[in-house]
Order: C-alpha cells, then structure tokens, then sequence
C-alpha cells in the first residue's frame, strides 16, 4: 500500500527539480549525481540536523579532496590514494555514511569543465536536501494533520 509521507513527496520532488535544472542547464550537470539518492534515503528519516551537517560537510571535504588529487596525480595513484584519505577522513570525522567515499570519485568520472564546478555543485544539492528536510520537519511540527499521517506512517524506512 502506498502511504503519504511528506518527506518523501519532498525528496521525490527536490530529485526531479534537481534533475530537471541539469539537464536543461548544461553548465550546472553536475548539480545531478547518482550519489544525491544516498543522500536523500540517508537523511529521510533524521532529524538530527548537526549529524546531517556532518555528513554534508563530510562530503564537501571528500569531493575537495577527490578533486585536487584528480587535477594534480595521474592515472590509478590518483583513485588509489583518494579511496585511502577519503576512508581515513570518514574514520577522523566519525561518519557512518556511505556516500561520503562515493561522491568523492565524481570528480574522477564527470568530465567537468573546471575543476571547482564539482565541490561548488556537490555543496550546493546537499544543502538544498537539508534545507528542504529542515523546513519539512518544521512543517510537519506546526501543522497537526500532517503529524497525525506522519505517526500512521510504518517506521521501516528508519535509519539506525
């Protein structure tokens, strides 16, 4: 049976409008990655926005990372010695989030135009996606019906 849940009506939402602008804006692909999914199925059903902009940041610091040794080792060194970092940046920041390692290989796959397109563009959607998730749980507190659907909503969609 298929139940109404606004967060994911949101996030449904937010992926098409995001998938939407980059294919109709050449100069903002970027702004649509695979990896965005992860995201939005990870932070659906958080509320712990601190956590969820130390996941985000997390990400940010992962795609800078993957973009310099993009642009300045060659070859397979390259993705060798980003998987490394990136892994040991996700154990020092203490993130349980997946995403973080794969976002930093979109450099590596994107053809970019310039180098800071990747970072900028990677920020850019994942602070949307908070926003977006902020602004639902704020919506969902003040208005009682939607609350009422939300707590009739089956909680196998939870994170741990």
């Amino acid at each position: 049976m298929f139940h109404f849940n606004l967060r994911v009506w949101a996030i449904c939402g937010y992926v098409a409008l995001i998938y939407w602008v980059a294919h109709h804006i050449p100069s903002l692909r970027m702004l649509f990655y695979p990896t965005l999914g992860a995201f939005c199925f990870l932070f659906m059903s958080r509320t712990d926005y601190r956590g969820i902009a130390r996941i985000a940041l997390g990400a940010f610091i992962a795609t800078l990372v993957g973009t310099v040794i993009f642009n300045y080792i060659p070859g397979i060194a390259a993705l060798f010695l980003n998987t490394l970092i990136v892994i040991q940046l996700k154990h020092l920041m203490k993130l349980n989030a997946p995403p973080v390692l794969a976002v930093s290989f979109i450099p590596f796959f994107s053809g970019a135009v310039a180098a800071w397109h990747v970072p900028v563009l990677v920020g850019c959607s994942l602070a949307g996606l908070t926003l977006l998730l902020m602004g639902v749980h704020w919506l969902e507190k003040r208005l009682p019906a939607l609350q009422g659907l939300a707590a009739r909503q089956p909680n196998s969609m939870e994170a741990d």
